[in-house]
């Protein structure tokens, strides 16, 4: 053997009898190897009251009454060169006292959980593969492949997440056991030290033994129904599933059931497939991987983890998941308030890798004529969104436009000569619908309700693409605030018309089963968000443009104009309703965005690319690590004092020095300094480096050269906080970099996270649930 430790200690003298001491000698075993068998061995029960364990490469049947061996061989699972149990010690894990009061408070709460399931924090399935192959002595800290698995279950998924306070009693774990058939080992019990001590007992062969084959689809069935147990929203889901090779059942579509489990649940259920074994080719875990790619094209958050012959590599592969699985819990639970939040379950997923449909067909639900209600856009003037005019005959829906890029209505119709927003196909429509017009009926505004909207420029004359849509009814993006499905206008033979759009709605059920207002509000304020964040980039971009007035070099002029620019996407509203119910429904309608989809930051810290430098960045600190010189100190802001979303009102201006090292925010009387030029002076002098104009070209573009584009969302991001006094900061960026042939580059954005500063007194506006304020903004600069 590799090591030898002459101080180890023995429980008890082990006495040997002439046909042991024949039977070791004859199979080349020392008595060293018997008494480390029964220290750190396998345990499990032989015939006439005896006890065999396994360890190193020897199986060794012991007589605890007497204290004395009855025989031994060489095991048939013996560790391979370099691995297992000859060259490394297993690690031992002791299990935790627990009292009788504990037991019982376990399970009165857990009886309580199986009465309440909203009571649930999260629910986490795991398969664990007990075939024959997972008795191999193979694995450097365990003492068998099985026994590497339930150690790293007790110590990384249960042990170390109650240390540290992020798993309790609300959090469920069941066990699946695979084998030929599989088996409910453990259902729907509470993380506690009593189901650690549980993990820690099912390392012993004495509980359970692996044996047989490793077959996946009942191991899936199960977990299945596992996961239905709970069909509230509220509980976030994990399942982990560990196999060490291929299926025993090669022919059935374990592909197609994980993307069945995962169109279910999507983004709350967190997959992890893990491959264990010697021979790591790529036909060992084609099963797994494939399993792991169609979850996740389905919304999960699924991965596929390869993990080496060490405990270490799989217990990294495994806290991974312990972490996913905290995160979708703090994803869906309100920042401010604290409380729970439930996902809607009245959906279902398609793949997203789905080519586009051509024609319209039953999987999309249409909303036209009366189903098709109104239409808002966001407003820079009154920081709100206004009606989009609507020039359908208030009488029999039909369009009165001389033609749909036109805001012209044709000759024959009229418009209402009191309020100037209301529109008839005919005299005959006049006629009969004017007295409905002027009272208010079903979705329609009063007459003197329009005509005040109009006067105080509330209505937004602008062509309509179409006053018919359709819906796909399948989502194929889901975030953690919304759920995005493909929407496509049509024209009047129900052809889709126009570029491709998506619709957008609230994740949630407590943002569904609520009021209009509610509903309003929530579409508002991700409106507001995202209008404040488009003309920041605007701010951004201009301040780049501005960069070409350094130098006359035309060089230099190439490389400022190759730069990416931000741009976030414009958004609407629309009202439809449901044929049966007429239940009015709201959807934010933007483009859809081609290309590779990116989260380049987050709002707690994320970058792509980068990690963290500070995991506890929502500790308290003080309110001077964001900057001696706060504006907002002595006095309050007032929404109403600001025009719509001129953000002039809040904003500094950025002084770009010539050395290109130097940013600082100017005073506040230079507030309204940012809309007039920042460049001029410097284009108008050629020569602003002095005689070594040559030199400093060439260091600006040797500088410029070597930026990499994914710098630009996280300095977008500085620059907000810089640009906006220290009072905002746009994160969670989230899109597609556009390029194009002639070598100019464009950030696509959607769904931004504003984070404004807890201490702006006076400040109205509100940014949403994902809002983090001071934490979030921590949570940037320790990234």
């Amino acid at each position: 053997m590799t090591y030898t430790n002459e101080n180890e200690t023995i429980f008890t003298s082990l006495l040997s009898q002439q046909h042991g001491r024949e039977r070791r000698h004859e199979r080349g075993i020392e008595k060293i190897d018997l008494q480390r068998a029964r220290r750190y061995g396998m345990k499990e029960r032989a015939r006439n009251g005896c006890h065999k364990y396994t360890y190193g490469g020897v199986v060794f049947i012991y007589d605890p009454k007497n204290c004395r061996e009855v025989t031994s061989w060489q095991s048939s699972d013996e560790s391979v060169e370099g691995c297992g149990t000859r060259w490394q010690k297993p690690i031992v894990l002791p299990k935790v006292p627990t009292t009788y009061q504990m037991i019982q408070d376990r399970a009165a709460q857990r009886k309580q959980l199986l009465a309440d399931k909203n009571k649930w924090s999260s629910h986490s399935i795991l398969v664990v593969d007990m075939s024959g192959s997972m008795r191999r002595d193979d694995v450097n800290g365990a003492r068998c492949r099985s026994d590497g698995v339930w150690m790293s279950l007790a110590r990384d998924y249960v042990k170390v997440p109650l240390e540290n306070k992020s798993r309790s009693g609300t959090d469920l774990i069941s066990i699946v056991v695979m084998r030929e058939s599989a088996e409910i080992l453990l259902a729907c019990e509470p993380t506690d030290w009593s189901l650690y001590n549980k993990l820690v007992e099912l390392r012993e062969w004495e509980e359970m033994r692996p044996s047989g084959y490793g077959c996946y689809m009942p191991a899936l069935e199960l977990s299945q129904k596992l996961l239905n147990l709970n069909t509230k929203g509220s509980c976030a889901l994990a399942l982990l599933f560990f196999s060490d090779g291929r299926p025993s059942d090669f022919d059935a579509d374990h592909k197609g059931k994980m993307g069945e489990i995962a169109s279910i649940f999507g983004r709350r259920l967190t997959i992890t497939c893990i491959g264990m074994a010697a021979a790591k080719d790529e036909e060992t875990f084609a099963t797994l991987q494939s399993m792991a790619h169609e979850a996740d094209s389905f919304g999960s958050n699924a991965s596929f983890g390869s993990a080496a012959l060490d405990t270490d590599s799989l217990s990294k592969i495994i806290s991974s998941l312990a972490t996913s699985l905290t995160e979708t819990k703090t994803e869906m639970t309100d920042l401010a308030t604290g409380k729970k939040l439930s996902v809607r379950m009245d959906f279902k997923r398609e793949r997203k890798d789905l080519p586009d449909d051509l024609f319209l067909s039953d999987d999309w639900k249409v909303f036209s004529g009366e189903g098709f209600g109104r239409t808002w856009v966001w407003s820079y003037i009154h920081n709100s969104y206004v009606e989009m005019f609507d020039f359908r005959c208030i009488s029999c829906n039909k369009d009165t436009r001389a033609s749909s890029d036109s805001t012209d209505v044709r000759d024959e119709c009229r418009i209402c000569p009191i309020c100037r927003s209301a529109c008839f196909c005919s005299s005959r429509c006049f006629a009969e619908g004017y007295s409905d017009h002027v009272n208010g009926s079903f979705n329609l505004d009063r007459c003197m309700h329009l005509k005040r909207a109009a006067i105080e420029k509330r209505i937004l004359k602008r062509p309509v693409l179409s006053y018919s849509l359709a819906i796909k009814k399948k989502v194929f993006g889901e975030g953690a605030e919304r759920i995005v499905s493909k929407l496509r206008y049509l024209d009047q033979q129900n052809v889709f018309r126009g570029p491709r759009l998506v619709a957008k709605e609230s994740r949630h059920i407590e943002d569904e089963n609520v009021s209009y207002q509610k509903q309003e509000q929530f579409h508002r304020t991700f409106m507001r968000t995202q209008a404040i964040a488009s003309e920041m980039a605007k701010r951004f971009n201009k301040d780049v443009d501005a960069l070409s007035g350094i130098l006359s070099n035309r060089s230099w002029h190439e490389i400022v104009r190759k730069l990416p620019r931000i741009h976030f996407l414009e958004t609407s509203v629309v009202e439809v309703y449901d044929e049966k119910s007429m239940i009015p429904e709201y959807y934010l309608i933007e483009p859809f965005l081609d290309g590779k989809y990116t989260k380049f930051n987050s709002n707690n810290g994320y970058v792509k690319g980068g990690s963290s430098k500070n995991g506890d960045v929502d500790k308290e600190q003080n309110e001077n690590e964001f900057g001696s010189n706060d504006p907002t100190a002595s006095g309050e802001v007032d929404e109403n004092d600001l025009p719509g979303v001129d953000l002039a009102a809040m904003m500094g201006s950025i002084q770009i020095e010539p050395g290109l090292d130097i940013i600082e925010e100017g005073d506040e009387s230079d507030v309204d300094s940012d809309d007039e030029g920042d460049g001029e002076d410097r284009n108008g002098d050629d020569n602003i480096f002095g005689e070594d104009i040559a030199a400093k070209a060439n260091q600006l573009a040797f500088i410029y050269n070597d930026l990499e584009d994914e710098y630009f969302p996280q300095a977008f991001s500085h620059y907000s906080y810089v640009k906006s006094r220290e009072r905002l900061m746009v994160v969670d960026l989230q899109g597609v970099l556009e390029k194009q042939s002639t070598g100019t580059k464009n950030y696509r954005l959607t769904d931004p996270v504003i984070h404004r500063r807890n201490h702006v007194k006076g400040f109205k506006w509100n940014f949403g649930r994902t809002d983090r304020g001071d934490k979030g903004i921590r949570a940037f600069f320790a990234s």
